[in-house]
């Protein structure tokens, strides 16, 4: 019964979030799993001897995860301030994303997380409005940034971040309509 609640509680928010739902469920929290395939660039601004500062943009497709798989969502775009220490390789960044699902509804939050270099970072992310059907959302969950180590290891030699890649994810993520 439990697998059968997630399942629908997941079908639930891909399809809120794509925007296929002809009517939204007010008051009532939905907990689900979410992805998206970014690309990462931005300026590199050294702060101090061991001390670097990357200044950039995350975007790319969004998914939500279901038990048959993703299903497309739509497209987020996120502003990014991340500290890398080079000294013990730790980091810390912030920032604000946008998700934008299929029909032009838009929701978007803030977030803030730590890790380490090349690793990415892990955080909490707070969703706290949008527009059109998703007027008033708020939720929360977990954030984690995976970048590919290997691009990013090579950009972090230049001052520019140019088309990097990673993943973002969103882990128990539990949203409220209004």
């Amino acid at each position: 019964m439990a697998k059968i609640r997630r399942t629908l509680a997941a079908s639930f928010c891909a399809v809120l979030l794509s925007g296929a739902a002809p009517a939204v469920a007010q008051d009532e929290v939905q907990t689900f799993n979410a992805f998206a395939l970014a690309a990462a660039s931005g300026t590199i601004v050294r702060a101090a001897e061991k001390q670097l500062v990357v200044a950039g943009t995350l975007a790319g497709p969004f998914f939500v995860e279901t038990d048959e798989g993703p299903i497309p969502s739509g497209r987020v775009a996120c502003a990014s301030s991340v500290r890398i220490d080079q000294a013990t390789s730790r980091q810390t960044g912030s920032g604000a994303c946008t998700f934008t699902a299929q029909d032009g509804a838009t929701a978007w939050g803030e977030w803030e997380c730590a890790g380490y270099e090349l690793v990415g970072c892990r955080g909490t992310f707070k969703l706290n409005g949008g527009t059109a059907r998703l007027a008033g959302a708020t939720g929360e969950g977990t954030l984690i940034w995976r970048p590919t180590a290997h691009e990013l290891k090579k950009q972090l030699d230049g001052s520019t971040l140019d088309n990097a890649t990673g993943i973002l994810l969103w882990r128990d993520f539990k949203i409220k309509t209004k």
